[in-house]
């Protein structure tokens, strides 16, 4: 069994046609919507802190275009791009405002979204967001780490490290999930290669974001670093960072009682 077949008792699958175009829907729970944006390397799966997430809320978790078993748009050549069509999903989906939680990658087109329709944003959470250039640049490059050494940089906690390395490790044994992490890099790399993983004009659109905004940081974050966190916080109006201590990339993977506890804190206000 998969990692993507383990989840499946968990969650509700669909499939919505946007514009033309298909994009694979994972959902559960009941209340107010809550738009989950996942990261470059996700695989599509239903994860714990979802699960904890819609004890309290219908959370609404897409694949992305052109990432797991979503339709790849040619009209989509950047995360700004990417922000357009997804309002288009949030439109077909039939919802008004919508709380947003993103992670890495997700954590950028969330803040775009929230800059496109502010008034439709009622909540942002950005986990460990990708789309800004911290002074320096980054120290890594994820384009040309091999899945251990991703994991390496991803992960903090020596327990987490072991068995998402494990896991790495059956994934590659895997054809079909081999191929699934070349599909998605490949869209990665179209979204976020040059320039690297961030758009040098966001900086000086989240001014406009009117949503009560909290990033959510590990503090050894070394894909993202910790000064990102920082630059949201202070680049987006009443915006509060929470950095997470002896924690990685994703902090809902790492520290997912933490991450739960403060985002069901924060969506509830």
């Amino acid at each position: 069994m998969t990692a993507l077949q383990a989840d499946a008792a968990e969650r509700a699958e669909s499939t919505v046609a946007v514009r033309g175009h298909s994009v694979r829907l994972l959902s559960a729970g009941a209340g107010h919507p809550v738009l989950y944006l996942h990261s470059a390397g996700d695989l599509g799966a239903w994860t714990p802190a979802l699960s904890a997430l819609a004890g309290g809320y219908r959370v609404l978790r897409p694949d992305l275009p052109g990432f797991n078993f979503s339709q790849r748009r040619d009209d989509v050549r950047s995360v700004h791009d990417l922000a357009y069509r997804t309002w288009d999903l949030i439109d077909a989906l039939g919802l008004d405002t919508v709380r947003v939680i993103g992670s890495s990658l997700g954590g950028w087109l969330a803040a775009d979204l929230a800059t496109v329709e502010p008034a439709r944003v009622s909540h942002l959470v950005l986990a460990g967001a990708a789309g800004l250039r911290p002074p320096g640049g980054f120290g890594v490059d994820v384009f040309v780490l091999s899945p251990a050494q991703m994991v390496a940089k991803i992960y903090h906690r020596p327990e987490i490290r072991a068995k998402a390395a494990a896991q790495a490790a059956e994934r590659q044994a895997d054809p079909e999930l081999q191929l699934l992490q070349l599909r998605n890099r490949a869209a990665a790399a179209r979204l976020a290669w040059n320039p690297y993983f961030h758009d040098p004009g966001l900086a000086d659109r989240l001014h406009r974001v009117r949503a009560r905004t909290l990033a959510i940081w590990g503090e050894q974050d070394q894909l993202m670093p910790l000064e990102c966190g920082r630059m949201y916080a202070r680049l987006i109006p009443g915006a509060r960072l929470e950095a997470i201590a002896e924690c990685g990339h994703l902090p809902q993977a790492e520290a997912t009682a933490r991450f739960c506890d403060l985002v069901m804190a924060f969506l509830g206000t």
